[in-house]
């Protein structure tokens, strides 16, 4: 377990991209998701975690979240994991602009919020 409560600790997001729009991750976006990356030093190496809670706005249907809401997780926290470890391995102080070129889920049952 971390020493500190992840939702206290600024995400990539936010350190990289404040301004960002983005309906997924954007810091900016205040009717976005805003998921939140954040980089974490554990005993088997470098991990990006997602932070995000669902409301029941990003339901389907009652219990249920939606199938977009979880592709844009998946699509936004994904993306910021790449770029970060793509800065990382450049030795470079920020992220290189990245996008999902292609993106495919398949989801197989109803997932609970």
């Amino acid at each position: 377990m971390e020493p500190f409560q992840l939702e206290e600790v600024p995400g990539l997001q936010e350190t990289f991209a404040p301004a960002s729009a983005c309906f997924g991750c954007g810091p900016a976006n205040v009717r976005g998701l805003r998921i939140r990356s954040i980089p974490i030093e554990t005993e088997s190496g470098l991990e990006v975690r997602a932070i995000w809670r669902p409301e029941s706005h990003h339901e389907a249907f009652p219990g249920m979240l939606n199938g977009g809401i979880i592709g844009a997780l998946l699509d936004c926290h994904s993306n910021w994991t790449a770029a970060y470890h793509l800065m990382r391995s450049a030795g470079a102080n920020h992220p290189p602009c990245t996008v999902t070129s292609d993106f495919h889920v398949i989801l197989k049952r109803p997932t609970p919020s």
